[in-house]
């Protein structure tokens, strides 16, 4: 059986975590821009390639995760108790608010939120012995971009806020309450952790569903934090309570296990495509 790999049919997020619009399905192109949407296709039209490695597959590394490459883990978290990652409910989805400077009145930070990212800056002020009030800014360059104000409580390590549009069209404001948290890469979360602990067997997929062996398949990406646009696969992984939205490409953090075990997932999943009147039969 070949290894495949999938054309780009997406369900792409037309909008900024912020944002009130509705999500369509289009087709896309492997594009610079469609660098880790093999992590969620459902309705994929399926190829046949040989020897595709999922961590390169998409083209170059998207730039936004570069940089939250760099930043995270927050250097000066340890000397700064203020810096660090905050996660919640965010409207209907999980948001990941991250600060990696605070100094001098000044704040700096990012969110990763329904397969985005934005950067973050603007003012705080100390309000009360161990609380701080902070006003930040989305750089303003996208229609669903706002401003997020919140208090954040460094003793409890909370951060309490309102979100509000810039633009009122097509937006919503949000109220949230995030929580400090430290993302920790474990194999062992999820419903089929052996998908990231050893080499699967045909045995292990070949009697498995279609949905299971997506499911088995999406799960490797979401033990990495990868923060699904897919509305469907979010929803659903922003409900355990190990998932934590951490990015929006990681094929590079795929370990060598993970990849052979994808490129076999991918195998049977095509083979649903193919024959599925008599699959299992």
């Amino acid at each position: 059986m070949k290894k495949i790999i999938y054309t780009l049919t997406a369900s792409l997020l037309l909008f900024a975590c912020g944002g009130g619009a509705e999500e369509t399905t289009e087709t896309t192109t492997n594009t610079d821009t469609d660098t880790t949407l093999e992590a969620e296709m459902q309705e994929e039209d399926l190829l046949a390639m040989n020897d595709v490695d999922p961590r390169t597959y998409g083209g170059e590394k998207d730039a936004n995760q570069a940089f939250i490459d760099e930043i995270y883990p927050v250097a000066d978290q340890a000397e700064n108790n203020l810096l660090g990652s905050y996660v919640g409910e965010f409207g209907r989805n999980l948001i990941n608010v991250t600060l990696f400077k605070a100094k001098d009145g000044k704040a700096e930070g990012y969110s990763v939120c329904a397969g985005n990212f934005r950067k973050i800056e603007g003012t705080f002020e100390q309000v009360g012995d161990d609380e701080y009030s902070f006003d930040m800014d989305e750089p303003g360059d996208d229609q669903y971009d706002g401003n997020f104000q919140f208090t954040l409580n460094a003793l409890d390590e909370t951060l309490i806020g309102e979100w509000t549009p810039f633009k009122k069209e097509g937006n919503s404001p949000k109220s949230y309450k995030l929580e400090k948290r430290i993302y920790r890469y474990d194999p062992g979360v999820g419903t089929y952790p052996e998908a990231s602990e050893r080499l699967l067997t045909e045995n292990d997929v070949m009697y498995r569903s279609e949905d299971e062996l997506s499911e088995m398949r999406n799960e490797i990406y979401a033990r990495h934090g990868y923060s699904f646009k897919n509305k469907d696969w979010r929803y659903y992984f922003e409900g355990m309570p190990w998932y934590m939205p951490m990015g929006i490409d990681i094929r590079d953090k795929l370990t060598d296990v993970e990849v052979e075990n994808i490129e076999l997932i991918y195998e049977y999943e095509s083979y649903f495509e193919d024959y599925y009147d008599d699959y299992g039969r």
